[in-house]
């Protein structure tokens, strides 16, 4: 018999992206798993929709606070079973075939910790989004694998990779073994921890190309508007906090005396130039709080 599989989705005021999402995991050719919806105290009709269409079809986790992402997985894994416990952000559609070559993906490599899929857009099909990612340990960028190409099948082997963001795969028991998401890491970041923690002990995380999402987000633009999110204050906050709590986590002592003194400022410098050209000072005031908190929250502990 196949083993089980928590496919846990946390939403929050998405009542047209979940019922998308949820429609697209029923449609599964994998025969055993269980579906459990963490809602982060929607204030839209993201609960209507999901008691009026899918009460007797997934496990409903009313939260009666936002606890973002990162809070959102723990809740969820804490009413799960399985022994796959599968990720996925509420504004994807995956494919039919998808959990089925996650758990093969899974069970065929020896020290897979985490795997996830390719991930493209769903308003362009055939475009990636990414094909996993990577962070630099000396200036904290973030290189998304494939960003923006044309599938033509560069990416078809199995690869391990740094980390996986928005959908992926994890063993119950690689979960237990590294405590599941740091709440330090509620949103921005926390994809990134969790894959660093599990390397840390031994397993690796891959990408597994036969499986593909598509993620229903607007399609790039064009220039330094497409460079950083401009519409929510609170991303913003924690782009800018939990880099530099990531940094100081992970790199090496010298690396993170390098980034907080020399990247991180640029950083700084770039994001408030381009928040202020577009004429966003309300953003700029929330970078520069979270780079406060963030370089507050690391002087305490350096």
């Amino acid at each position: 018999m196949s083993k089980l599989v928590s496919v846990i989705v946390v939403t929050y005021n998405r009542e047209k992206d979940i019922a998308l999402c949820l429609t697209s995991v029923s449609k599964s050719n994998y025969d055993n798993y269980e579906v459990i919806v963490v809602d982060n105290a929607s204030n839209d009709n993201t609960v209507e929709v999901l008691e009026k269409n899918y009460c007797n079809k997934i496990k409903l986790i009313k939260s009666d606070e936002n606890l973002m992402a990162g809070g959102g997985r723990n809740l969820g894994v804490k009413h799960a079973k399985g022994e796959y416990f599968l990720f996925i952000d509420s504004d994807n559609i995956i494919d039919k075939e998808m959990i089925n070559e996650l758990v093969n993906g899974a069970e065929s490599l020896n020290d897979a910790g985490m795997v996830g899929p390719i991930m493209y857009y769903f308003k362009k099909p055939d475009t990636i989004w990414w094909a996993g990612a990577d962070i630099n340990f000396w200036t904290s960028k973030t290189k998304y694998i494939g960003i923006d190409e044309t599938d033509k099948g560069q990416y078809s082997e199995i690869r391990k990779v740094g980390h996986i963001p928005n959908v992926y795969m994890v063993k119950k028991s690689v979960w237990d073994s590294v405590g599941g998401i740091d709440i330090d890491f509620v949103m921005h970041y926390e994809e990134s921890d969790l894959a660093e923690k599990i390397k840390k002990n031994g397993f690796g995380i891959y990408i597994i190309p036969t499986a593909k999402t598509w993620h229903n987000i607007p399609l790039p633009k064009k220039g330094l508007r497409g460079t950083i999110g401009l519409d929510n204050r609170c991303r913003i906050f924690y782009a800018a906090r939990n880099r530099i709590l990531f940094m100081m986590k992970y790199a090496s002592r010298l690396n993170f005396l390098i980034f907080i003194f020399i990247y991180n400022n640029i950083y700084l410098l770039i994001y408030c130039f381009i928040l202020l050209l577009y004429g966003r000072i309300d953003l700029i005031f929330s970078y520069i709080k979270g780079y406060l908190s963030g370089v507050i929250w690391a002087l305490k502990r350096i």
